[in-house]
């Protein structure tokens, strides 16, 4: 057990105090066996779709998203371990194995054979992972602001500070920061012209109600996941969307992402930032009712 991520345990685990910030009839917490996942799902609908928040943004800013796409799927969303209101046990390391495996401990606790995956950013690897591993499992699968793993590096080299890069220290530190630091991520995602209020607001409501944002472990995880091999079949549906007016991806090459499927549908959202799924909700939704016939 890596005791950076004892740290995170433990700081979740006492904020938390066995409460859930019930804010949706369908939110509810799944005991797993590294932890406790808070997670809402719709229930009804014979296509799942299985979505991740981009962090700091948490399952309350899918609200709306959640609203319109519960009228043709069944929508399980999320916060992963270290996010908003999910706790892990310290055995958790943001690998992608232990990530495989929440994933199909999730699966099985709702009863859900196969499955569409919608993950954003470097959770995104967590989806390419998971469907190289697991084909007969996911039928679709769509990224949002996901890049190759080499461009997420350098993405990581210019934009994450150093010191979430350090082990322990930035574990320590993070609690006292990362209030600053959610309220100054949609500064530099979001276009200069975008109304980010909304976003704060929630963002540092859920923090101030006990909610993690373990930034520091997620980078240090899959960082280490350089013997990664991603072989996703070529009958699977892929899809890239990305938003153009990320300041934070300017340099990044999304094209990149064709490394692991040459024939990956690629989607540019003019106007948009680092979440083009909620800056542009009636495209996403509008795409998704394409690409997952209900």
């Amino acid at each position: 057990m890596r005791i950076q991520y004892k740290i995170d345990s433990l700081r979740g685990n006492y904020h938390l105090k066995n409460k859930i910030w019930k804010t949706h009839p369908n939110i509810d917490m799944l005991v797993l066996s590294n932890g406790q996942i808070r997670i809402l799902d719709t229930k009804s609908g014979k296509e799942s779709l299985l979505i991740i928040p981009d962090s700091p943004n948490v399952i309350e800013h899918y609200f709306e998203v959640v609203e319109h796409l519960s009228k043709w799927y069944r929508v399980v969303i999320f916060d992963l371990y270290g996010f908003g209101f999910s706790t892990h046990n310290g055995k958790y390391d943001y690998s992608f194995i232990k990530t495989n495996q929440l994933i199909n401990e999730i699966l099985d606790l709702i009863k859900v054979e196969r499955t569409n995956i919608i993950f954003p950013c470097s959770h995104g690897f967590y989806g390419i992972s998971y469907a190289t591993h697991y084909p007969d499992k996911v039928k679709q699968l769509i990224l949002l602001q996901t890049p190759s793993f080499a461009e997420m590096n350098n993405w990581s080299n210019r934009i994450v500070p150093s010191f979430l890069k350090q082990p322990i220290l930035s574990q320590i530190i993070m609690p006292f920061v990362e209030k600053k630091f959610a309220d100054k991520w949609y500064e530099y995602s979001l276009p200069r012209a975008t109304d980010k209020k909304p976003y704060k607001t929630l963002a540092l409501e859920a923090i101030d109600n006990g909610a993690t944002y373990c930034l520091c472990s997620l980078t240090q995880g899959i960082s280490k996941e350089t013997d990664n091999k991603f072989d996703l079949e070529d009958a699977l549906p892929v899809t890239l969307i990305y938003g153009n007016e990320d300041f934070t991806h300017k340099k990044t090459n999304f094209d990149s992402i064709r490394d692991y499927h040459n024939k990956i549908d690629i989607i540019r959202f003019d106007n948009c930032g680092h979440f083009p799924h909620l800056e542009n909700k009636k495209r996403f939704i509008q795409i998704v009712k394409e690409k997952i016939k209900a």
